[in-house]
Protein backbone atom coordinates (compact mmCIF):
# COMPACT_ATOMS: atom_id res chain seq x y z
CA UNK A 1 0.00 0.00 0.00
CA UNK A 2 1.41 3.40 -0.80
CA UNK A 3 0.65 6.86 0.23
CA UNK A 4 -1.43 5.70 3.05
CA UNK A 5 -2.64 9.10 5.79
CA UNK A 6 -3.46 6.45 8.28
CA UNK A 7 -2.32 2.61 8.60
CA UNK A 8 -4.18 0.97 11.40
CA UNK A 9 -3.19 -2.68 12.71
CA UNK A 10 -4.60 -5.23 14.96
CA UNK A 11 -4.42 -8.78 15.89
CA UNK A 12 -6.45 -10.55 18.55
CA UNK A 13 -2.74 -12.34 19.71
CA UNK A 14 -1.39 -9.35 20.20
CA UNK A 15 1.51 -7.09 17.95
CA UNK A 16 4.94 -6.12 18.37
CA UNK A 17 6.86 -3.88 16.85
CA UNK A 18 10.55 -4.56 16.47
CA UNK A 19 12.17 -1.02 18.13
CA UNK A 20 9.89 -1.25 21.26
CA UNK A 21 11.95 -2.19 24.22
CA UNK A 22 9.04 -3.10 26.66
CA UNK A 23 8.28 -6.06 24.53
CA UNK A 24 4.53 -5.72 24.93
CA UNK A 25 1.86 -6.64 22.72
CA UNK A 26 -0.94 -4.56 21.66
CA UNK A 27 -3.54 -5.83 20.35
CA UNK A 28 -4.13 -2.70 17.96
CA UNK A 29 -1.86 0.29 16.52
CA UNK A 30 -2.05 3.37 14.66
CA UNK A 31 0.03 5.52 12.73
CA UNK A 32 -0.80 8.62 11.28
CA UNK A 33 1.55 11.27 10.19
CA UNK A 34 0.75 13.91 13.04
CA UNK A 35 1.36 11.30 15.59
CA UNK A 36 4.04 9.14 14.60
CA UNK A 37 8.20 10.47 13.74
CA UNK A 38 9.41 7.27 13.39
CA UNK A 39 10.87 6.92 9.82
CA UNK A 40 10.48 3.54 9.50
CA UNK A 41 8.75 0.65 11.98
CA UNK A 42 8.45 -3.14 11.79
CA UNK A 43 5.67 -5.13 12.91
CA UNK A 44 4.97 -8.73 13.94
CA UNK A 45 1.75 -10.40 15.01
CA UNK A 46 2.20 -12.55 18.00
CA UNK A 47 0.10 -15.90 15.83
CA UNK A 48 1.65 -14.89 12.50
CA UNK A 49 -1.45 -12.96 11.10
CA UNK A 50 -2.64 -9.13 11.48
CA UNK A 51 -5.22 -7.09 9.96
CA UNK A 52 -4.05 -3.86 7.91
CA UNK A 53 -6.74 -1.46 7.46
CA UNK A 54 -9.17 -4.10 8.12
CA UNK A 55 -7.40 -6.79 5.85
CA UNK A 56 -5.51 -9.42 6.53
CA UNK A 57 -2.34 -10.59 6.02
CA UNK A 58 0.27 -13.09 7.17
CA UNK A 59 4.19 -12.23 8.16
CA UNK A 60 5.57 -8.63 8.73
CA UNK A 61 4.43 -4.98 7.88
CA UNK A 62 7.05 -2.45 7.88
CA UNK A 63 5.67 1.10 7.54
CA UNK A 64 7.38 4.12 6.13
CA UNK A 65 6.99 7.29 6.63
CA UNK A 66 7.43 9.57 3.60
CA UNK A 67 8.67 13.35 3.16
CA UNK A 68 5.29 13.92 2.16
CA UNK A 69 3.83 12.57 5.95
CA UNK A 70 2.39 9.40 4.18
CA UNK A 71 2.97 5.60 4.35
CA UNK A 72 4.52 3.01 2.55
CA UNK A 73 3.24 -0.20 4.20
CA UNK A 74 5.29 -3.31 2.57
CA UNK A 75 4.01 -6.83 3.93
CA UNK A 76 7.24 -8.86 4.43
CA UNK A 77 6.55 -12.82 4.28
CA UNK A 78 8.36 -16.22 2.66
CA UNK A 79 7.67 -16.66 -1.29
CA UNK A 80 5.40 -19.58 -0.68
CA UNK A 81 3.18 -17.75 1.94
CA UNK A 82 2.94 -14.75 -0.08
CA UNK A 83 1.76 -17.37 -3.29
CA UNK A 84 -0.78 -18.54 -1.10
CA UNK A 85 -2.82 -15.22 -1.66
CA UNK A 86 -2.09 -14.92 -5.10
CA UNK A 87 -3.01 -17.50 -7.17
CA UNK A 88 -7.07 -17.33 -6.19
CA UNK A 89 -6.54 -13.58 -6.93
CA UNK A 90 -5.55 -13.96 -10.68
CA UNK A 91 -7.42 -16.86 -11.72
CA UNK A 92 -10.74 -18.57 -9.99
CA UNK A 93 -9.78 -21.81 -7.73
CA UNK A 94 -12.27 -23.81 -8.84
CA UNK A 95 -10.01 -24.34 -12.23
CA UNK A 96 -8.67 -27.47 -13.54
CA UNK A 97 -6.21 -28.41 -10.77
CA UNK A 98 -3.47 -28.88 -13.31
CA UNK A 99 -4.01 -25.15 -14.58
CA UNK A 100 -3.66 -23.61 -10.96
CA UNK A 101 -0.49 -25.31 -10.54
CA UNK A 102 0.45 -24.24 -13.97
CA UNK A 103 -0.25 -20.21 -12.47
CA UNK A 104 1.44 -21.26 -9.29
CA UNK A 105 4.77 -22.12 -10.79
CA UNK A 106 4.50 -18.86 -13.18
CA UNK A 107 3.56 -16.64 -10.72
CA UNK A 108 6.50 -18.12 -8.59
CA UNK A 109 9.22 -17.47 -11.34
CA UNK A 110 7.96 -13.67 -11.49
CA UNK A 111 7.70 -12.89 -7.87
CA UNK A 112 11.61 -14.55 -8.06
CA UNK A 113 12.34 -12.60 -11.26
CA UNK A 114 11.15 -9.71 -9.83
CA UNK A 115 12.76 -9.64 -6.62
CA UNK A 116 15.89 -10.38 -8.26
CA UNK A 117 15.33 -6.93 -10.79
CA UNK A 118 14.25 -4.69 -7.18
CA UNK A 119 17.42 -3.02 -6.90
CA UNK A 120 17.46 -0.65 -3.99
CA UNK A 121 13.06 -0.37 -3.92
CA UNK A 122 11.96 -1.10 -0.60
CA UNK A 123 9.99 -3.57 -1.75
CA UNK A 124 10.31 -6.31 -4.43
CA UNK A 125 6.77 -6.47 -6.22
CA UNK A 126 3.73 -4.85 -6.34
CA UNK A 127 0.44 -6.27 -5.00
CA UNK A 128 -1.71 -5.28 -8.18
CA UNK A 129 -1.91 -6.00 -11.66
CA UNK A 130 1.33 -4.05 -12.29
CA UNK A 131 2.72 -6.47 -10.11
CA UNK A 132 0.64 -9.53 -9.71
CA UNK A 133 -2.68 -9.70 -7.82
CA UNK A 134 -1.88 -9.98 -3.87
CA UNK A 135 -4.85 -10.52 -1.64
CA UNK A 136 -3.41 -11.55 1.44
CA UNK A 137 -5.25 -14.21 3.86
CA UNK A 138 -8.65 -13.11 2.15
CA UNK A 139 -7.25 -14.63 -1.23
CA UNK A 140 -6.55 -18.41 0.15
CA UNK A 141 -8.42 -21.20 -1.02
CA UNK A 142 -7.87 -24.75 -0.40
CA UNK A 143 -7.26 -25.89 -4.29
CA UNK A 144 -4.86 -22.97 -4.71
CA UNK A 145 -3.54 -23.36 -1.39
CA UNK A 146 -3.06 -27.10 -2.50
CA UNK A 147 -1.50 -26.31 -5.90
CA UNK A 148 0.96 -24.00 -4.21
CA UNK A 149 2.18 -26.63 -1.35
CA UNK A 150 2.26 -29.59 -4.38
CA UNK A 151 4.62 -27.18 -6.89
CA UNK A 152 6.72 -25.91 -3.63
CA UNK A 153 9.81 -24.05 -5.19
CA UNK A 154 9.96 -24.87 -8.51
CA UNK A 155 10.43 -21.90 -11.02
CA UNK A 156 10.73 -21.58 -14.92
CA UNK A 157 14.75 -21.44 -15.57
CA UNK A 158 15.97 -20.75 -19.15
CA UNK A 159 20.22 -21.88 -19.15
CA UNK A 160 19.91 -21.78 -15.89
CA UNK A 161 18.32 -18.18 -15.36
CA UNK A 162 14.87 -17.48 -13.50
CA UNK A 163 12.95 -15.93 -16.44
CA UNK A 164 10.59 -12.67 -16.44
CA UNK A 165 7.15 -15.27 -16.35
CA UNK A 166 5.12 -12.76 -18.09
CA UNK A 167 1.33 -14.13 -18.18
CA UNK A 168 -2.13 -12.29 -19.16
CA UNK A 169 -5.61 -13.61 -19.14
CA UNK A 170 -6.57 -14.67 -22.30
CA UNK A 171 -4.86 -14.30 -25.84
CA UNK A 172 -7.37 -14.09 -28.50
CA UNK A 173 -6.06 -17.18 -30.47
CA UNK A 174 -2.07 -17.14 -30.01
CA UNK A 175 0.09 -15.15 -27.69
CA UNK A 176 2.44 -11.99 -28.34
CA UNK A 177 6.01 -11.89 -28.44
CA UNK A 178 7.53 -10.00 -25.87
CA UNK A 179 9.83 -8.28 -28.38
CA UNK A 180 6.16 -6.12 -29.78
CA UNK A 181 5.80 -4.87 -26.68
CA UNK A 182 8.75 -4.47 -24.11
CA UNK A 183 12.18 -5.11 -26.34
CA UNK A 184 12.48 -8.89 -25.24
CA UNK A 185 13.68 -10.94 -27.87
CA UNK A 186 13.73 -14.21 -25.90
CA UNK A 187 12.71 -17.57 -27.10
CA UNK A 188 10.18 -18.50 -24.33
CA UNK A 189 8.63 -15.42 -25.07
CA UNK A 190 7.40 -15.70 -28.48
CA UNK A 191 3.95 -15.98 -29.39
CA UNK A 192 2.12 -19.89 -29.69
CA UNK A 193 -0.96 -20.81 -31.27
CA UNK A 194 -3.51 -20.80 -28.32
CA UNK A 195 -7.03 -22.30 -28.07
CA UNK A 196 -8.71 -20.27 -25.46
CA UNK A 197 -10.96 -18.87 -27.48
CA UNK A 198 -12.80 -22.00 -27.04
CA UNK A 199 -13.97 -21.25 -23.76
CA UNK A 200 -12.82 -18.18 -22.64
CA UNK A 201 -15.41 -15.42 -21.40
CA UNK A 202 -13.15 -12.49 -23.19
CA UNK A 203 -13.61 -14.36 -26.15
CA UNK A 204 -15.01 -10.99 -28.26
CA UNK A 205 -16.29 -8.03 -26.82
CA UNK A 206 -17.01 -4.10 -28.12
CA UNK A 207 -16.22 -1.20 -26.17
CA UNK A 208 -17.40 2.35 -27.25
CA UNK A 209 -15.56 4.89 -25.57
CA UNK A 210 -16.38 8.91 -26.02
CA UNK A 211 -14.07 10.51 -28.07
CA UNK A 212 -13.73 13.94 -25.55
CA UNK A 213 -13.00 10.67 -22.92
CA UNK A 214 -9.70 9.24 -25.50
CA UNK A 215 -8.51 13.07 -25.47
CA UNK A 216 -8.64 13.86 -22.11
CA UNK A 217 -6.99 10.04 -21.01
CA UNK A 218 -4.48 10.74 -23.42
CA UNK A 219 -3.87 14.09 -22.22
CA UNK A 220 -3.47 12.37 -18.78
CA UNK A 221 -0.79 10.38 -20.54
CA UNK A 222 1.55 13.83 -22.25
CA UNK A 223 -0.80 13.62 -25.24
CA UNK A 224 -1.92 16.96 -26.20
CA UNK A 225 -4.24 15.79 -28.99
CA UNK A 226 -7.67 18.42 -29.11
CA UNK A 227 -10.63 17.75 -32.27
CA UNK A 228 -10.31 14.14 -32.92
CA UNK A 229 -11.70 13.91 -36.50
CA UNK A 230 -10.53 10.09 -37.45
CA UNK A 231 -8.60 7.26 -36.17
CA UNK A 232 -7.28 4.08 -37.42
CA UNK A 233 -4.77 1.56 -37.26
CA UNK A 234 -1.14 2.13 -38.51
CA UNK A 235 0.39 -1.61 -37.87
CA UNK A 236 -0.56 -5.10 -36.99
CA UNK A 237 2.01 -7.80 -34.92
CA UNK A 238 2.47 -10.59 -36.48
CA UNK A 239 -0.10 -12.24 -33.57
CA UNK A 240 -2.63 -9.76 -34.73
CA UNK A 241 -2.57 -7.49 -32.49
CA UNK A 242 -2.53 -3.37 -32.86
CA UNK A 243 0.80 -2.02 -32.98
CA UNK A 244 -0.35 2.30 -33.68
CA UNK A 245 -3.02 3.81 -33.68
CA UNK A 246 -2.90 6.73 -36.36
CA UNK A 247 -4.86 9.67 -34.99
CA UNK A 248 -6.08 12.54 -36.86
CA UNK A 249 -6.38 15.95 -34.77
CA UNK A 250 -6.76 19.95 -35.68
CA UNK A 251 -2.68 19.89 -35.38
CA UNK A 252 -1.92 16.92 -37.67
CA UNK A 253 -1.21 13.42 -37.50
CA UNK A 254 -0.09 11.35 -34.18
CA UNK A 255 0.74 7.46 -33.89
CA UNK A 256 0.06 6.59 -30.31
CA UNK A 257 1.02 2.66 -29.32
CA UNK A 258 -1.83 0.51 -28.76
CA UNK A 259 -0.49 -0.36 -25.28
CA UNK A 260 -0.62 3.33 -24.30
CA UNK A 261 -3.58 3.96 -25.77
CA UNK A 262 -5.06 0.99 -23.03
CA UNK A 263 -3.00 2.26 -20.15
CA UNK A 264 -4.49 5.45 -20.96
CA UNK A 265 -8.01 4.12 -21.03
CA UNK A 266 -7.72 1.79 -19.14
CA UNK A 267 -7.27 -2.02 -19.31
CA UNK A 268 -10.88 -3.11 -17.90
CA UNK A 269 -12.22 -0.82 -20.54
CA UNK A 270 -10.07 -1.42 -23.46
CA UNK A 271 -9.26 -5.36 -22.71
CA UNK A 272 -6.95 -5.69 -25.26
CA UNK A 273 -4.86 -4.50 -28.08
CA UNK A 274 -6.49 -7.30 -30.25
CA UNK A 275 -8.93 -4.94 -31.84
CA UNK A 276 -10.56 -3.47 -34.65
CA UNK A 277 -12.06 0.24 -34.74
CA UNK A 278 -14.26 2.91 -36.06
CA UNK A 279 -15.78 6.24 -35.59
CA UNK A 280 -19.48 6.46 -34.61
CA UNK A 281 -21.28 9.91 -34.20
CA UNK A 282 -18.93 11.11 -31.00
CA UNK A 283 -17.78 7.49 -30.30
CA UNK A 284 -15.28 5.28 -31.10
CA UNK A 285 -16.15 1.65 -31.45
CA UNK A 286 -13.37 -0.85 -30.70
CA UNK A 287 -13.93 -4.65 -31.47
CA UNK A 288 -11.98 -6.87 -30.34
CA UNK A 289 -10.74 -10.44 -29.04
CA UNK A 290 -9.17 -11.44 -25.44
CA UNK A 291 -7.83 -9.68 -21.84
CA UNK A 292 -4.23 -8.64 -21.36
CA UNK A 293 -0.72 -8.02 -22.88
CA UNK A 294 -0.67 -11.24 -24.76
CA UNK A 295 2.63 -12.41 -23.30
CA UNK A 296 3.58 -15.58 -22.06
CA UNK A 297 1.49 -17.93 -19.86
CA UNK A 298 -2.44 -18.03 -21.32
CA UNK A 299 -4.84 -18.46 -18.35
CA UNK A 300 -7.47 -19.18 -20.23
CA UNK A 301 -5.30 -21.04 -23.16
CA UNK A 302 -3.66 -23.24 -19.40
CA UNK A 303 -7.72 -23.66 -18.50
CA UNK A 304 -8.21 -25.11 -21.83
CA UNK A 305 -5.39 -27.20 -22.26
CA UNK A 306 -5.99 -28.88 -18.43
CA UNK A 307 -9.59 -29.74 -19.54
CA UNK A 308 -8.08 -31.90 -22.40
CA UNK A 309 -5.92 -33.64 -20.18
CA UNK A 310 -2.60 -32.24 -20.49
CA UNK A 311 -0.03 -31.90 -17.09
CA UNK A 312 1.15 -28.50 -15.49
CA UNK A 313 4.39 -29.24 -16.78
CA UNK A 314 3.32 -30.17 -20.70
CA UNK A 315 0.93 -26.27 -19.99
CA UNK A 316 4.50 -24.21 -18.70
CA UNK A 317 6.59 -26.21 -21.91
CA UNK A 318 4.01 -24.54 -24.52
CA UNK A 319 3.83 -21.27 -23.29
CA UNK A 320 7.49 -21.00 -21.99
CA UNK A 321 9.14 -22.93 -25.26
CA UNK A 322 12.81 -23.97 -24.28
CA UNK A 323 12.39 -23.47 -20.49
CA UNK A 324 13.02 -25.79 -17.87
CA UNK A 325 11.73 -26.40 -14.06
CA UNK A 326 13.93 -26.26 -11.23
CA UNK A 327 13.61 -25.73 -7.39
CA UNK A 328 14.25 -22.49 -6.03
CA UNK A 329 16.81 -24.52 -3.67
CA UNK A 330 19.16 -25.72 -6.68
CA UNK A 331 20.15 -22.20 -8.10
Amino acid sequence: MDNQKTVILEAGAGLIAANDRTGVAKKKMAFTAAAHADPQVRVSAVDGSMRVNGKSYRGVVEIRRKASGLFLVVNELDIEEYLRGVIAAEVPPDWEFEALKAQAVASRTYALYQKKAAGKRPYHILATVNGQVYDGRRGEHSNTLRAVRETAGMVLLYRGAVIPAFYHSSCGGHTENASELWGIDAPYLRGVDCDCQTISKYGTWEKRISISRIEQSLDDHGYAIKDIQDMEINGITPAGRVRLVAIRHRKGVTDIPAETLRAAAGYSVLPSSFFELGLEDNEVVFSGRGMGHGVGLCQWGAQERAGRGFDYRSILGWYYPGTTLARMEEL
